[in-house]
């Protein structure tokens, strides 16, 4: 992997521009107008307008009216605790991923839920040299694989309704669960067991197992998920690696402060 490159033909100009206002505003001793702005980045006027009413429409920042200056916005204090809460959630489960792939002698993912899609934000790969892995950061649609069948689970009917409709099933294998019925029936059973098993569904060859995290509200804040290939994964020990994967997902979920487990209160 080679080390990420500071290059500056890549920049969006009117992301770079905000980014830009968004520092200065955070990094002024004093609160600054339009007309500071601009002559502080060398912008033009008219266009550093725009864009801290844009940046004041996503409550990124909020206008004094009366000074006509900025400050900060509630939208950033909200992102810098998720990024927390991500952080926090990461350092908890971290040393059990690794645990369980030493267990089970698999790949072991952590993934999260935002608007459709799932984001990995953790793994400890098999100790083998033939194995399933997936980058930190990658973003999976939310029905590619068992992660969704977590997440799902977990949200109040209407808005699991409304997701489908909205984003429907995807074809990957000729196994995979496209009729909504037969994807509800599985949804029923993943929060009968505690557990959702991925057979061939989203890749050819390769089966899984997840559980659901959760954090103190109830809420499953991520999903813990085991995979390989299913020539090393036949019924007998997909079911037991399954149960492993519930028992460590159960014992982070303790450690975040939940009491019950598993509980489907919502995606956190």
């Amino acid at each position: 992997m080679s080390p990420a490159k500071n290059d500056n033909a890549a920049l969006v100009p009117a992301v770079d521009r905000a980014a830009r206002i968004l520092h200065a505003v955070a990094s002024s001793e004093i609160p600054l107008g339009v007309s500071e702005l601009s002559r502080q980045l060398g912008l033009n006027k008219s266009t550093t307008h725009d864009i801290l009413s844009t940046l004041c429409h996503h409550q990124f920042l909020e206008r004094d009216e009366a000074a006509k200056t900025y400050r900060l916005g509630y939208a950033l204090a909200e992102l810098g605790h998720r990024v927390g809460e991500r952080m926090d959630l990461r350092a908890v489960a971290h040393p059990r991923l690794v645990a369980l792939a030493h267990a089970v002698e698999e790949t072991v993912i952590l993934g999260t839920y935002h608007d459709g899609h799932v984001a990995i934000i953790d793994r400890e790969e098999a100790p083998h040299e033939v194995k399933i892995t997936a980058p930190v950061g990658r973003r999976l649609y939310y029905s590619a694989g068992v992660f969704g069948k977590i997440f799902i689970a977990a949200m109040p009917e209407a808005e699991a309704s409304k997701l489908v409709r909205d984003k429907p099933l995807r074809v990957y294998t000729p196994k995979s669960i496209t009729k909504i019925t037969a994807y509800r029936a599985e949804l029923e059973q993943v929060r009968a067991q505690g557990y959702a098993l991925d057979d061939e569904e989203y890749l050819a060859g390769v089966r899984a197992a997840a559980a659901p995290v959760n954090d103190a509200q109830g809420h499953v804040v991520a999903a813990l998920c085991v995979v390989g290939f299913g020539t090393r994964l036949p019924n007998t020990k997909l079911l037991q690696i399954a149960k492993q994967t519930r028992e460590t997902a159960a014992e982070i979920s303790r450690q975040l402060g939940a009491t019950a487990y598993p509980t489907w209160n919502g995606v956190g």
